[in-house]
């Protein structure tokens, strides 16, 4: 018996006489791609698809360019449009560069520059209120609104409003989370370094709404009051390039300090993910496919799934890129745990960008 085989033996040993249960190697599964047909494409604005969302069969994208929201039915391999909600303006029904999309008990919410706008699915609008700070990601939950700011002069990250707009309360103290220390940056205002720092989304799983840090892993569960209910480091059960983004944003955002001009104003993105979806009690996220150990961008568009019970990763899928430099940064999660679709916004530079259903291989063997 080797050592390594020995080492596993009495390790699993010492699991079972303590009735825990024994880690198993997560699955790798290769994904087939389908692009999507998508109609009234001519007339919407395709280099980039900022927010997409799904409910039952009805499909929605962000239009920044044309300051609306368009609305699609689903039919497995097309999208055939229904209408477009919201023109441009600031009053009532109107939006002005919209930045993300929630839905809930059959209402639209829409988060633009000016605040949260409501719209029933046949594109009626509802109401519409006003933030009080500066917004990054929105959640609708329940007859709840969940917003993460970026406003410096806020010591709390998530604010609650109502459908109305009242705020309710807000939880998570920001330097409880990341201590920021401004002095040791230069080129970024305070709410830039905020908005850099908290990078992240909000997400439920029908109970309870997690805050997921894109430059940080961290995973925080927080019950009904803002207390938090758990609180896990995605950098521990990913893989090495993970790992090591997350070191390289704590060191050069929380402890070295970061120049804007030495960078040429650019702040790199070192995300361990894109985007992510709760469901059925597993995390599904979309992997940021560049590779910082290697310093390239992989070839590779990466889902992971994460048990939430134990925060191991279940699965992995993969599917090989189709062309150089192509990313994905937005999905939707169709199907169930046993047979997981995702509805992937697919970049590549220079293009109209594509949408593509990714399944999981068939072995026909």
């Amino acid at each position: 018996m080797s050592q390594l085989v020995r080492g596993i033996f009495w390790f699993s040993l010492v699991l079972l006489l303590l009735g825990c249960p024994i880690p198993a190697a997560a699955q790798s599964v290769e994904l087939d791609r389908f692009e999507i047909t998508i109609d009234f494409k001519e007339e919407g604005y395709y280099k980039s698809i900022p927010f997409i969302a799904l409910h039952k069969d009805l499909f929605f994208i962000t239009d920044n360019f044309s300051h609306r929201v368009l609305e699609y039915r689903f039919g497995g391999k097309t999208l055939e449009f229904i209408r477009a909600i919201g023109r441009p303006g600031q009053g009532p029904g109107d939006l002005m560069r919209p930045t993300d999309i929630s839905i809930a008990a059959g209402i639209l919410a829409v988060k633009d520059e000016s605040g949260i706008s409501f719209f029933d699915l046949d594109g009626v609008f509802k109401n519409k209120f006003q933030l009080l700070s500066r917004a990054e990601t929105m959640l609708f939950e329940g007859e709840e609104i969940y917003t993460t700011t970026y406003d410096a002069s806020k010591p709390d990250l998530i604010q609650v409003y109502s459908r109305e707009g009242e705020a309710l309360r807000s939880f998570q103290k920001k330097n409880a989370l990341c201590p920021i220390r401004h002095e040791i940056h230069k080129g970024l205002s305070p709410d830039q370094l905020e908005r850099t720092v908290f990078e992240g989304l909000l997400r439920s799983d029908g109970r309870s709404v997690h805050f997921l840090s894109k430059r940080f892993g961290r995973v925080l569960r927080y019950g009904p009051d803002g207390n938090i209910t758990g609180d896990w480091k995605l950098s521990e059960i990913l893989g090495a390039n993970e790992k090591a983004k997350a070191e390289w944003n704590r060191k050069t955002f929380l402890e070295e300090g970061f120049d804007l001009e030495k960078n040429k104003r650019f702040i790199p993105h070192n995300y361990l993910f894109n985007d992510a979806h709760i469901v059925g009690g597993r995390l599904y996220l979309l992997l940021e496919n560049y590779d910082l150990l290697e310093k390239k961008v992989k070839p590779v568009i990466e889902f992971t799934e994460i048990d939430l019970s134990t925060m191991a990763v279940v699965r992995t899928f993969r599917a090989d890129a189709q062309a150089k430099w192509e990313s994905a940064a937005d999905f939707v999660f169709i199907g169930d745990r046993k047979n997981p679709v995702f509805l992937v916004a697919v970049h590549r530079p220079g293009e109209d960008e594509e949408l593509c259903v990714f399944k999981p291989r068939v072995n026909t063997q």
